[in-house]
């Protein structure tokens, strides 16, 4: 799983304001802080930007990106916090703000079908078992014909349900509480909720939108779970958690009874700035971080991620939202402190470096071995099987270091890593010291090398009960150079052993070490 080593702090610094594959097209600056942004595509195929802002909603007509331009704005009670969604030529506008005067509450609601003329807007305060009650939110979901409100003040802050079969009127059908909900999404008929305070996620069926089911609940990394969003094929769901060096993580959630995860990610520029919202398109992950910056990882292979796209938005604090879902390809991003930015993406797969690390003696699978390509901020390290997963968005010949305390660190010179491509490659390390218990005389056997014939032979004194053994014969390096099963006093192997000094031992039945001896080759 990825993390973030100190020795690349150095390299870190020197790269916070670097830019990798992503490219400014277009800016506004504001005079106040941004929140969340979405998207609104007209009947004619013309894009806009719906942005949250601290005193309403700024419709921004990015259809020439190199010049965006608000065309419209509604007035919201001011708050730092709004986020918006679109159903149809509807969004729908939560914020955590309470207007004294109880005008500009709930989920507001506008019509966009009127653009780039003047939008209407009201706002939906309740109906039904909650009329006129509802007055803040956090965030808000559309899908499949309904209005998901999360984090109100209603009922725990849970999840309410709305209908919106009437669009410009949403009806209350229930709501989930088990927990305050943050953020959800929804596929179909099943809501996937982000518990920040509980710290997980939960999976719930809304196949009977009236009694929501809780399937399943999963608890994140750092116990703070902000926002989470999927994969394309629904397979992987990515959480993130709102606290620094917090990593997003990757879940296989294919099997609701085993969710496992798979992977973990800190931002390479910046990872005391955790990801705040994360979006997927085409299997890469578009992050939106704190030190006000975004990142774009590749999620193809959602157990090994890796950043290939990166850019400062030139702020300390929050980049809040990043929409990747213009049909030109542009993202838009907004910032609280330095306004709303559109960008091209140059979208690469990454080059794949996965392996396995053994000690050289025993063959064992080695634990917490660093390896890391060099000059790079990209290493991961193993893990219980011996098995690392890294990658760089760059092609090229690299260097790759491996190196954990008892080992002699290695490095492999000249490794090609190619975009789109695995290169495996399996390390074998070489302890620096290494001892095994010493028996008593007549439990010893012999191991005899015969330059001339190149065979050895294995006889054991009488004294010892054993019949049979597993011969190892390392060389000078560490490296396995033979492994055969023998018995004693009737083979005699023939191998040809380049000249040098040999390390042998013999493993019993158990597959334990019993003696361990030298052999000259001349």
């Amino acid at each position: 799983m990825k993390t973030i080593l100190l020795a690349l702090s150095i390299f870190i610094c020197a790269n916070v304001f670097a830019q990798k594959n992503l490219t400014q097209v277009g800016h506004i600056s504001y005079p106040y802080q941004l929140a969340g942004v979405w998207h609104y595509i007209d009947s004619t195929g013309h894009e806009y930007a719906l942005v949250g802002k601290y005193d309403g909603v700024g419709i921004i007509d990015v259809a020439n990106p190199a010049n965006p331009v608000e065309v419209a704005t509604t007035p919201g009670t001011p708050s730092i916090w709004r986020e918006i969604k679109v159903w149809g030529h509807y969004a729908y506008v939560s914020t955590e703000g309470v207007d004294s005067n109880n005008v500009l509450n709930g989920i507001q609601i506008i019509d966009l079908s009127t653009l780039p003329n003047p939008v209407s807007y009201k706002f939906y305060t309740g109906d039904g078992a909650i009329a006129n009650q509802l007055t803040r939110a956090h965030t808000v979901t559309v899908n499949n014909g309904y209005l998901f409100i999360n984090g109100t003040q209603l009922l725990g802050g849970g999840v309410l349900i709305c209908s919106l079969s009437d669009p410009w009127n949403p009806q209350y059908v229930s709501n989930y509480g088990a927990n305050y909900v943050h953020d959800c999404v929804v596929k179909n008929d099943t809501m996937w909720t982000s518990e920040i305070w509980a710290g997980q996620f939960s999976v719930v069926d809304i196949t009977n939108k009236t009694n929501p089911t809780v399937v399943q609940t999963q608890l994140t990394p750092s116990l703070f779970n902000h926002n989470g969003w999927h994969s394309d094929d629904e397979r992987t769901f990515f959480t993130t958690d709102e606290k620094p060096y917090a990593p997003m993580a990757a879940y296989d959630v294919s099997d609701l009874s085993n969710i496992k995860l798979l992977d973990t990610y800190l931002s390479e520029t910046a990872p005391q700035g955790e990801v705040h919202n994360v979006r997927v398109l085409n299997d890469y992950v578009i992050c939106a971080n704190y030190a006000s910056h975004v990142t774009i990882v590749d999620a193809a292979r959602p157990d090994n991620l890796i950043e290939v796209a990166h850019i400062s938005l030139g702020g300390t604090g929050l980049s809040w939202d990043f929409d990747p879902y213009f049909p030109s390809g542009i993202l838009v991003a907004s910032d609280m402190q330095t306004g709303l930015f559109v960008y091209n993406a140059n979208y690469v797969r990454a080059c794949y470096l996965e392996g396995i690390v053994t000690d050289s003696l025993t063959t064992s699978p080695l634990k917490d071995v660093n390896a890391s390509i060099i000059a790079t901020p990209s290493y991961d390290s193993t893990n219980v099987t011996g098995e690392y997963k890294t990658g760089y968005a760059d092609a090229g010949i690299y260097n790759v270091e491996f190196s954990v305390p008892g080992y002699k660190t290695k490095t492999i010179s000249n490794v090609q890593l190619t975009n789109g491509v695995v290169t495996n490659l399996n390390v074998q390390l070489v302890p620096l010291t290494f001892s095994y218990p010493e028996l008593a005389d007549c439990n010893n056997v012999d191991v005899l090398l015969n330059n001339s014939t190149h065979q050895l032979t294995i006889s054991k004194r009488e004294c010892n009960k054993r019949s049979n053994a597993n011969l190892m014969v390392f060389d000078a390096a560490g490296k396995l150079v033979l492994n055969q099963k023998v018995v004693f006093e009737q083979d005699a192997i023939s191998f040809n052993l380049a000249k040098g000094l040999y390390i042998y031992q013999l493993l019993d039945e158990s597959n334990t070490t019993f003696q361990t001896g030298k052999i000259s080759a001349e």
